[in-house]
């Protein structure tokens, strides 16, 4: 089971590890269609493979959970993963044990598990996170830009390429600003990571550099009728529609016919039109068709109508534009606009509805790049929302007083981030190896070496370069320890490692939570690995949630067991 595991991880790690960091590239998918997508993001990447075997699938279903969770780390999922497979298989030929066997495999599965809630908590919360920051508190006067700024340039830099991720960062940067007036950085990121699908419109065909971001909300839906408005309008918001609501009864529909009832219909459906313009109200949103009754009625009165408007963003529109509640339907909600427009994206004409709040406008010439441009974008705030969950305590109250710019320096200095560039993987290496207190030290040396696999790649172009970081890393490290020991002045910490002198994107930051999550994450989909003790291949569909028993498998149950005893009888 050990030897089938590393050679499915092998696959895998195949596909991602040279597209890792700044420095990889993409990776091209070709179908029999004719169909190409190009792109180095790496839970696109896996996910576009067709995988038959269960151990990859099991893989992939535990590197979509962590990326969920985290939005980062899928590519040094695989490679963390891998290194820790073969690692284990080759500590097997070094005490020449020949082969693990499944009960062996079990137990080191759950010493590796118990190794990330002691070793690992111990090693982040008093080595890790006070080096972290001690090295961004005396070097944050050669930083250039915002916390915000060197977070978003860590994350894209090794997903989309170097050009394509200095347009990306300033235009995710922008968003956040703007959406941020009068929010705190909690609240906004919150609101963005919550909101993101409504938030954001795809344009293909178009340059990455013609992304921006659109004061209002833009719906991705035309006029159907379109009237010029001046100045703050009022907006109907309706959830169905004016005309008449038929009862439906399966796949029939029943129609209650009355005397003069078409005649009460139209009636009832002109008081509540007119009671529009006692409402003086502009623009109708709406998230059904209306009758074409309503719809003249719109151009005759210079109404502006909005149909097939998504529900959802319906709501989100009620809720940032504290909308006033009606009691008589369908007339549900009335919010005030500062305008409605008429944008052209692309080929394609929208409604943009002036609201306080922004739309981040995302173009690429191809859709396998706009595709891949809009969930590094996502990820860049599932990112953000991970580390604010997780770098301020939810004890603590006084943090909702303090400003945006102490809630980021708060971040930085509790330890909450490092540089990218492998320094969180050499610190938990050199801490692991060590450590004095280590309950197990076969799992901690396990792991402390796997963890090298991750700047083993990100400078993979030059060993030579990996060789001499590690070695001047360390001995910075060392010259640290000696000078807390003495009690004399601390030494010049470099900040960051960076990818080269020559980088435009170095230094940049990384989460110290998600590389924490990232290595819980892996030994979780480890020990799933290592404990399963064979693979059955069934036909039936698997059920995985609580089995009940319909009538149906109650009388087919019956039957079986009435055709089985009469058979019996027929032998007999």
């Amino acid at each position: 089971m050990l030897e089938e595991c590393v050679c499915v991880l092998a696959a895998l790690e195949c596909v991602v590890r040279r597209c890792l960091g700044p420095d990889g590239g993409s990776v091209l998918f070709t179908r029999d269609t004719g169909e190409t997508l190009v792109s180095r993001h790496g839970q696109r990447l896996l996910c576009a493979l067709h995988l038959e075997h269960p151990m990859a699938r099991m893989v992939l279903d535990c590197m979509c959970a962590h990326a969920k969770a985290t939005g980062d780390g899928t590519k040094s999922f695989i490679l963390l993963l891998a290194a820790l497979l073969r690692g284990i298989q080759n500590s097997a030929h070094m005490h020449r044990k020949g082969s693990w066997t499944g009960p062996g495999l079990r137990n080191l599965a759950n010493r590796l598990l118990a190794v990330s809630r002691k070793e690992l908590d111990e090693a982040i919360i008093h080595k890790i996170t006070p080096y972290a920051s001690l090295c961004c508190s005396r070097h944050s006067y050669k930083r250039e830009g915002s916390i915000l700024d060197l977070l978003i340039g860590g994350y894209i830099s090794g997903r989309v390429a170097i050009g394509q991720a200095k347009i990306l960062k300033r235009v995710l940067c922008e968003f956040y600003h703007k959406v941020s007036q009068e929010k705190d950085a909690v609240e906004t990121i919150s609101f963005i990571h919550s909101h993101f699908s409504l938030l954001h419109t795809s344009v293909t065909g178009l340059p990455i550099g013609s992304s921006e971001v659109i004061e209002g909300l833009v719906v991705t839906r035309d006029w159907s009728v379109w009237t010029e408005l001046q100045g703050p309008v009022k907006a109907l918001i309706l959830y169905e529609s004016f005309g008449p609501t038929f009862v439906t009864s399966g796949n029939n529909i029943s129609i209650c016919v009355q005397q003069n009832w078409l005649h009460r219909t139209e009636s009832i459906m002109k008081q509540k039109l007119l009671s529009l313009l006692d409402l003086q109200v502009h623009v109708l949103l709406s998230s059904v068709k209306q009758p074409e009754s309503v719809v003249q009625w719109a151009r005759l009165n210079h109404i502006a109508l909005l149909e097939f408007v998504d529900s959802a963003q319906l709501d989100l529109l009620s809720n940032i534009g504290a909308a006033e509640t009606l009691s008589h339907p369908p007339l549900q909600h009335l919010v005030t606009l500062k305008y409605c427009r008429r944008v052209q994206l692309g080929g394609h004409r929208y409604a943009c509805l002036g609201t306080h709040t922004h739309t981040l406008l995302l173009c690429a010439p191809a859709p396998g790049l706009l595709d891949q441009t809009v969930c590094v974008s996502q990820g860049v705030f599932a990112m953000l929302q991970h580390l604010f969950q997780s770098s301020i305590p939810a004890a603590d109250q006084s943090q909702s007083t303090l400003s945006t710019q102490d809630l980021w320096g708060g971040v930085m200095c509790g330890g909450g981030v490092l540089p990218v560039g492998g320094m969180f993987e050499f610190l938990l290496h050199h801490f692991l190896l060590n450590e004095r207190n280590c309950g197990d030290p076969e799992c901690c040396r396990l792991l402390a070496e796997a963890l090298l696999c991750v700047p083993r790649t990100l400078y993979s172009h030059n060993r030579r370069s990996f060789l001499n970081i590690q070695t001047c890393f360390l001995n910075d490290l060392k010259q640290l320890d000696r000078a807390k020991l003495r009690g004399s002045e601390l030494p010049d910490l470099k900040f960051g490692l960076g990818f080269g002198e020559s980088s435009e994107l170095a230094p940049c930051l990384e989460s110290v939570s998600g590389k924490q999550q990232l290595v819980v994450s892996v030994l979780q989909c480890l020990h799933r690995l290592l404990c399963a003790g064979a693979i059955l291949h069934t036909r039936s569909p698997l059920r995985t949630g609580p089995q009940t028993h319909s009538e149906e498998d109650e009388e087919e149950e019956e039957g079986m067991k009435e055709q089985s005893n009469s058979t019996q009888r027929t032998d007999v």
